[in-house]
């Protein structure tokens, strides 16, 4: 009866290390899928902070553009009011040369 006893108790010690194996296995992937999901949700929260300050810089570089655009706009107004300043100082002293050579 030893040897039936020795088999059993053989077999109870497989059987509850091959539990215990599995006990470790499952709780070993379970941990890593907590562990992936975890990680996963950071990534997400990380690309959406990133997603919402490519969005915030896109805008102020729109609006940066627009007032980039109004004063190009109002130095090309004045470059051409000078032109045409410049345009009436030269017929003036055209008009002038005129009548230096007239006197001299």
């Amino acid at each position: 009866m030893t040897a039936a006893s020795d088999d059993i108790a053989q077999v109870g010690i497989i059987t509850s290390t091959v539990m215990v194996i599995a006990l470790v296995a499952i709780t070993a992937f379970v941990a890593l899928g907590v562990y992936r999901a975890r990680h996963s949700a950071a990534r997400e929260a990380h690309y959406r902070g990133l997603a919402e300050q490519a969005g915030e810089t896109q805008a102020r570089l729109a609006e940066d553009s627009r007032q980039t655009v109004a004063e190009l706009k109002g130095l090309r107004s004045d470059v051409q009011a000078t032109q045409a300043e410049l345009g009436r100082v030269r017929e003036r002293l055209t008009e002038l040369e005129r009548l230096l050579s007239q006197i001299g």
